[in-house]
């Protein structure tokens, strides 16, 4: 992660290195998988901000989409697919009518890491590509319902929460979204490794402690 990114176009890059490439988006082909809330608390005041009107609405923050849009790639007949982040459900019933007028046209730089499959589990229902319904992160299956290899890498999009930059320039017009991932999160586990050793010290000193009071009734018992 704290290597330089790399191009795309010049190697077979694995899951997680950070790259870099341009193309243009091919927006007829966007595929919208969830839905799934939002998974991190913006701090940027302009996000939060930008934010209102979905937050105004119950349920909307946790029944959104991640947005993945083909990103034809010039001088070549390829193409990748691109995470370009969260956005509020109503982008997926309105995206012809009003969220299509707000997407970057002509060249756009990406900048972000390989992203691999995602492991649903048993809970998650399938993906529905003929009814252009995916619940979870099939990159193979996509690729292949966007018309494209099913070898076609995936790139996410991330969001320098210092700088307040997506990785995607010219990025949508009037809005906030689509919401990257932050950098800072993409490296963070859901149990860190501090908290794997607060729960080891916490367990070791349970376990003592009642052993010690097994121990002191044992002695009391034979007196």
């Amino acid at each position: 992660m704290e290597l330089p990114p790399v191009d795309l176009q010049q190697q077979v890059i694995p899951e997680f290195r950070r790259v870099a490439t341009q193309g243009t988006y091919q927006h007829s082909k966007a595929v919208f998988v969830g839905p799934r809330p939002l998974s991190y608390d913006p701090s940027d005041w302009n996000t939060k901000q930008g934010m209102r009107e979905v937050l105004s609405i119950p349920g909307a923050i946790k029944s959104g989409f991640l947005l993945i849009t083909p990103l034809s790639q010039p001088g070549s007949q390829h193409a990748i697919l691109v995470n370009r982040g969260w956005v509020p459900p109503s982008w997926k019933a309105d995206w012809q009518q009003r969220s299509l007028g707000q997407q970057p046209l002509g060249l756009v730089k990406v900048s972000g890491v390989v992203q691999g499959s995602e492991k649903p589990s048993s809970f998650v229902p399938a993906n529905e590509p003929q009814q252009g319904s995916y619940f979870w992160l099939d990159v193979p299956g996509i690729a292949e319902a966007c018309g494209l290899p099913a070898d076609t890498p995936m790139v996410q999009v991330l969001l320098d929460e210092g700088l307040g930059v997506k990785g995607e320039q010219p990025t949508t017009t009037g809005t906030v979204f689509p919401l990257p991932k932050p950098l800072s999160r993409v490296v963070h586990f859901s149990t860190m490794p501090i908290g794997h050793f607060n729960y080891v010290v916490g367990w070791t000193g349970m376990s003592a402690a009642m052993a010690y009071l097994a121990l002191k009734v044992l002695h009391k018992g034979r007196r």
